[in-house]
């Protein structure tokens, strides 16, 4: 049986409603607009421009032998409001997140193992390749005890809300790669095989390097991890997201 057989055969999925999934990102859009007009009317605002990569990876009981991927993460921050050392910062980033199977690929794919020959799989790899509209909301802490008139160390933390934009697989063998949209009529399961939202927690913490009239320039590390299966197809569904991300930005001061 060919492999594209063997995907249309195996990949169960339950239609999802999209009907007001481009609304709820058009309402968080017009929320975080008002918050930054909020902001920039207090003292101190700040608005400034986060990027850099998430290595991510499906988790869960039922994501065995999911490798991490590389992709990209960049947005904006802005500070909400803040007392003291605390601050709110929501943010919004585009993000790519995704996995790579190899060992456990039959498992994810809800195959019987007494209908498939492994020898189908030798030399094959699937990897998903999610993006999306990521909107975490931080509570940010400096740690003035360590902090010096440039160097602000901080620690950083709240839930994370986002919707998926786009959705791709790539499909490889010893002999060749084929990337394909996961609406594509050949394989119309795998678009509706994922969620179309997703929620979860970041933690993390970083460095502010105060640039006197300029602003802040920052370094931070995350991690992300998603709540919410990703599947909801009845078998093997307990699969969630989870990335590490290091960022870099800039934040003007005014």
């Amino acid at each position: 049986m060919a492999i594209s057989d063997l995907l249309v055969v195996s990949i169960h999925s339950k239609k999802t409603e999209k009907v007001g999934t481009m609304k709820q990102i058009i309402q968080i859009l017009a929320i975080l607009t008002i918050m930054l007009a909020l902001s920039v009317v207090q003292s101190k605002a700040q608005i400034g421009v986060k990027g850099g990569v998430n290595i991510s990876k499906f988790v869960g009981s039922d994501a065995g032998g999911a490798d991490d991927i590389m992709g990209l993460n960049i947005g904006a921050t802005f500070r909400l409001f803040g007392i003291g050392p605390v601050s709110i910062n929501p943010e919004i980033y585009y993000a790519e997140k995704g996995t790579r199977f190899s060992d456990q690929l039959s498992t994810f794919m809800n195959m019987d193992p007494n209908q498939i020959n492994p020898e189908d799989f030798d030399n094959f790899d699937l990897e998903f390749n999610l993006a999306y509209v990521e909107v975490p909301i931080m509570l940010k802490v400096s740690l003035p005890f360590i902090s010096g008139d440039v160097v602000k160390p901080f620690v950083t933390g709240g839930p994370v809300f986002a919707w998926r934009i786009d959705c791709e697989f790539s499909l490889e063998t010893a002999e060749s790669i084929s990337v394909q949209e996961c609406a594509n009529q050949n394989f119309p399961d795998v678009e509706t095989t994922f969620k179309q939202a997703d929620r979860g927690y970041a933690m993390g913490g970083g460095l502010d390097f105060v640039i006197p009239v300029l602003g802040t320039f920052i370094i931070e590390g995350r991690y992300t991890r998603g709540l919410s299966r990703l599947r909801d197809t009845g078998m093997n569904d307990d699969i969630q997201n989870q990335s590490f991300t290091l960022l870099a930005g800039f934040t003007l001061g005014f």
